[in-house]
């Protein structure tokens, strides 16, 4: 008699633990693909980012990146520099930044022909100052020197391509900065 009642504790133990086990398999199943629908998301997300989606973003191809003879600069350099007024910093003493900014863009790009003609950046020029002086003026002395220019940067590039609303500018970079 103890063999069959401990047989049947047995029995229905291992009933339970295989439900627990169904259940517990259940919700890791569907855990794992939402994790893996949010990661397919992100990576979509930056594929469209890195390769400008299904025309292959900077250059044209899905690589993404720009040939050396198909990139032309424009900018603010030497005499032309900026000089910009910055976030008053714990000192409480006003600070100013003068930087060469330079844009890299591709010529391979069918927004070039239309968006990069000589003429039409002379008549954005003054509405491209104003982005990089509205950036970087949002920045204390302190924030510029301990890495919020790389941050600066890309902001810069992003509010000039939402500008021109257009990519064929795909780079920026400071030449020269100094604070005072």
């Amino acid at each position: 008699m103890k063999k069959n009642l401990l047989s049947i504790i047995i029995l229905a133990l291992l009933i339970i633990n295989l439900i627990m086990s169904g259940f517990m398999m259940l919700s890791v199943l569907s855990t794992n693909s939402q994790t893996a629908k949010i990661i397919s998301d992100i990576a979509g997300a930056l594929e469209l980012e890195a390769n400008g989606g299904n025309t292959g973003g900077f250059s044209g191809s899905q690589s993404g990146v720009v040939a050396v003879t198909d990139v032309a600069t424009f900018g603010f350099t030497g005499d032309d520099n900026l000089t910009i007024n910055l976030k008053s910093g714990s000192d409480g003493k006003p600070h100013y930044l003068v930087i060469d900014v330079v844009f890299s863009m591709n010529t391979a790009s069918p927004d070039y022909a239309t968006l990069g003609a000589e003429d039409r950046l002379a008549s954005m020029r003054e509405l491209v100052k104003s982005k990089i002086n509205n950036v970087l003026a949002s920045y204390t002395m302190e924030e510029l020197q301990s890495g919020a220019l790389e941050t600066a940067r890309e902001t810069i590039l992003e509010e000039v391509q939402e500008l021109f609303g257009s990519n064929f500018i795909f780079d920026c970079n400071f030449s020269s900065v100094v604070y005072a």
